[in-house]
């Protein structure tokens, strides 16, 4: 693990010296005015503001080209981009519309046709987002079975691993309503559901819902959320868990290139017996959690965000009350034409209270467990471009992603001994109104 936040520390570090090497050839202002008609300067000028994060200096930079050059249809579209992220919805919208009838490339089209979506659904007072997805994953061990094959007492554990499919789904919306006097704070209402389905291992089944609702306030670089929150969690189709309680988080943007974050929530767990888990109202209790870290953006093309979260839960039976401490980090990195990867790495600790009587009546367990993603996300119209396929109304705005994924974990109480190594393929579709 170590070694793995080393090597995300030190690609964080040569993205940054990257960047930092490539400004010290910067266009400077100086020369803009000494040419102010020369196009290719201008928009060099303009695409080196964005990596240093003056979005308003590389808008006056790229205004300027299109006045000279109204016919250079991607420095419109760059443009249109960078009143988007200034959230001047109008002016992207105004542009956007302009290039909608433009003579445009297939990925130039299909940046434009997500961009007028996005744009006209947050220029709305009242907006909804969300996305729908569905695939296939392959699991080497499921439901994790033991990789012991002898408990603590010595005996006999069933290590019988069963490598399985799965269908897997899910869906998220979102409903955001301005709150009137301006300063952009919202009330928002979004729920999510994930459902997984294997071939065989039915024990590994689950259905995920929940309802989260609050409002966001900026107070100038200040972004707070107090929230509310309803979960349920369904196994092989019997009612397993129901969560509720509510939290808060706090964003806080140093610069274009830096924001830090905290947030707090607490949640009442109600658990049900169910055929693979009779422990019951014994798990009942308060898990509490909070979490604090780090995102940075060395590049308008790569995000990088480390956390560190810790939790407490009081259970009823002090067997299943733990604390437990877990630091996680993630890079979305954007390699051009809508592809893009994903990566992401956990560890957690977690310590039980008391020893659990069923297995052991003087060893307390302890959990180590690490878990690691890679992922390659592109626009099913690209991918459907290569084999000579012209997308539709119905692959617009679709990504076709695969992933790979490692868990693996330790415990002193060897029937908690577990790894698995899995794949996934899904298609992912979002919508904004």
């Amino acid at each position: 693990m170590l070694k793995l936040l080393k090597n995300f520390v030190l690609s964080t570090v040569l993205l940054i010296a990257t960047a930092t090497t490539a400004a010290a050839d910067d266009v400077t202002y100086d020369q803009i005015l000494a040419n102010p008609d020369d196009l290719e300067l201008n928009y060099l000028y303009a695409q080196q503001q964005v990596i240093k994060g003056d979005l308003e200096q590389a808008s006056a930079a790229l205004e300027r080209l299109l006045l000279l050059q109204p016919n250079w249809d991607s420095a419109r579209l760059f443009y249109a981009l960078v009143l988007y992220r200034l959230d001047d919805m109008a002016g992207a919208k105004r542009e956007l519309t302009i290039l909608s009838d433009r003579p445009l490339s297939p990925s130039q089209s299909r940046e434009v046709n997500r961009y007028l979506a996005l744009a006209t659904a947050q220029s709305k007072a009242t907006r909804l987002t969300g996305r729908i997805a569905t695939g296939l994953r392959v699991d080497s061990n499921p439901d994790l079975t033991t990789n012991s094959d002898n408990d603590l007492n010595g005996n006999p554990l069933d290590t019988d691993k069963r490598v399985d499919g799965a269908f897997q789904a899910g869906a998220t919306a979102r409903i955001e309503h301005d709150i009137p006097g301006g300063g952009g704070n919202f009330l928002f209402v979004q729920g999510a559901t994930d459902l997984n389905e294997q071939f065989k291992v039915d024990e590994a089944d689950y259905i995920t819902g929940g309802v989260k609702a609050g409002a966001t306030f900026f107070f100038e670089d200040l972004q707070i959320t107090p929230y509310g929150t309803v979960d349920t969690l369904w196994l092989d189709g019997q009612n397993y868990r129901n969560d509720n309680g509510g939290g808060a988080t706090a964003k806080y943007a140093i610069n274009p290139q830096l924001t830090v974050f905290a947030g707090g929530k607490g949640v009442f767990q109600n658990y049900q017996i169910v055929s693979t888990d009779s422990v019951g109202s014994a798990r009942n209790g308060w898990l509490a959690r909070a979490t604090g870290g780090v995102t940075v953006r060395p590049t308008e093309k790569s995000r990088f965000t480390a956390r560190v979260s810790g939790s407490f839960k009081d259970a009823r039976n002090d067997s299943y009350s733990y604390d437990a401490l877990e630091i996680a980090a993630n890079a979305l990195v954007l390699i051009g034409q809508g592809q893009y990867v994903l990566a992401s790495a956990s560890y957690r600790w977690q310590d039980y209270e008391q020893p659990d009587p069923n297995y052991s009546a003087t060893v307390t367990r302890e959990d180590r467990r690490f878990k690691t993603r890679l992922a390659y996300g592109a626009p099913l119209d690209l991918l459907l471009e290569k084999v000579n396929i012209t997308g539709s109304e119905v692959t617009s705005n679709v990504n076709l992603q695969v992933g790979v994924n490692y868990l693996n974990q330790n415990s002193n109480i060897p029937n908690f001994d577990a790894d698995s190594v899995s794949a996934d393929i899904m298609l992912i579709k979002r919508f904004a109104n």
